[in-house]
């Protein structure tokens, strides 16, 4: 057993309450248990602890051990002086804080069918075969556990954008790119064209946007297809000779053009094709992160990913434009909502996931065979939230199925 376990033990009081003591003797009555500390310090805070006839109303500290408390130092550390009680599975060593004080101490008891539940579920070898139960309909289709998953997908994916923002300086429009880029990638050409955005600051984009074949040849040279000769289309020369003008006039340098993966792809999801695509969807006097924000349904959101006029360049499917908003637009409302303070923003990217269809993908369509309610893209990124995000890692215990299971209780 881990900390954890002990953790969802404590919190959902699966302990046995009666006759609690202290190592020392002192009678103790658990009156609240407190709220996680998920930053630095004691592991649980604002708990009310009555031991012996006093009161008591602070931080609690929970290990496995009792001796897991010098090993961590804890009796060096400031922030660990006004722990009321430590809570442990066993109690090996005596113990004492910075002062030299005794340190309250609890060792808790618990129904040994915790320990085969947990068991049960890390030593599952298939995490879709969860045994806590995700198959059961009435369990995942709990409308707050959806939301929470979504919603906590929406937030991690603002975090990471948060944090290319902060990289480039604060530069919005120079962040959604690389983030379009990406998005151009579908999976699996992600990285490539994350990187070859990252090599063309979208000053340089703006700056030609009046320019398709310039911006084209930009893309493509930095992608590495011209210099290698990867790409042998009719307008190869054309290409290249003004990527090597461009090239030379903003001194340049390409990515490796080995890291593209070509093999396994269906033709309209060719890096070629896909790079086309965002060529001239770039090439616009107004950019596309300003156009978003001042949409407001989904109709508007597909017309940002509309090429219009060009016969050479094939269109993107509704698919692939739904694709798109989900894993672009949608982020970026949030985190620029969450930024600006905007709530509409936030509630708009709500909104939009819950009118979409959900995603076709072989784990949404598992799920929906299995029988699970997965009605919207506001659902199938609550599915994919648990799978990469829990069942995968094995974070069984930090899920509310895993949690719930283990406990012996039903969402």
């Amino acid at each position: 057993m881990n900390e954890k376990t002990l953790a969802l033990i404590w919190q959902n009081r699966l302990f046995d309450p009666a006759g609690l003591h202290t190592t020392q003797g002192e009678p103790v009555q658990v009156v609240k248990t407190g709220y996680t500390n998920t930053m630095s310090g004691p592991d649980i805070t604002d708990a009310q602890i009555r031991i012996g006839d006093i009161l008591w109303t602070g931080n609690v500290e929970l290990h496995t051990k009792s001796s897991h408390w010098p090993l961590h130092k804890h009796h060096l550390d400031h922030a660990y002086d006004n722990i009321i009680l430590h809570v442990v599975f066993e109690d090996d060593e005596p113990l004492a804080d910075r002062r030299g004080n005794p340190v309250p101490t609890l060792v808790i008891q618990y129904d040994q069918e915790i320990d085969l539940r947990c068991n049960k579920l890390l030593s599952q070898q298939n995490p879709h075969l969860c045994p806590a139960g995700i198959l059961e309909l009435n369990t995942f289709n709990s409308l707050t556990f959806t939301s929470r998953l979504t919603i906590e997908r929406l937030q991690q994916k603002a975090a990471l954008i948060h944090t290319t923002l902060d990289n480039t300086q604060g530069d919005w429009l120079q962040t959604f790119w690389q983030y379009m880029a990406r998005s151009f990638g579908f999976g699996k050409n992600s990285t490539p064209f994350e990187l070859t955005a990252k090599s063309l600051p979208y000053n340089i984009i703006i700056k030609n946007s009046d320019s398709f074949i310039t911006i084209l040849a930009l893309l493509y040279g930095q992608a590495g297809f011209l210099l290698s000769g990867k790409y042998k289309g009719s307008d190869r020369e054309q290409l290249l000779q003004e990527y090597q003008f461009q090239q030379l006039k903003y001194n340049l340098s390409p990515i490796y053009h080995s890291i593209w993966k070509y093999s396994g792809t269906r033709p309209q999801n060719s890096p070629f094709v896909r790079m086309r695509q965002l060529a001239s969807l770039v090439a616009s006097n107004t950019p596309i992160f300003d156009k978003m924000l001042s949409y407001t349904d989904i109709e508007q959101m597909e017309s940002l990913f509309t090429i219009k006029n060009n016969n050479e360049i094939p269109p993107l499917g509704i698919e692939a434009k739904h694709l798109l908003i989900i894993n672009l637009v949608c982020p970026f409302l949030t985190c620029y909502g969450q930024y600006t303070g905007n709530c509409d923003l936030a509630e708009l990217a709500v909104d939009i996931l819950e009118k979409l269809p959900p995603e076709k993908n072989s784990l949404v369509e598992t799920k929906k065979k299995a029988g699970i309610s997965i009605k919207s893209a506001y659902d199938s990124q609550a599915v994919i939230q648990l799978d990469t995000a829990y069942c995968k890692p094995r974070r069984c215990i930090e899920c509310q199925i895993g949690r719930h299971y283990i406990a012996g209780k039903t969402l």
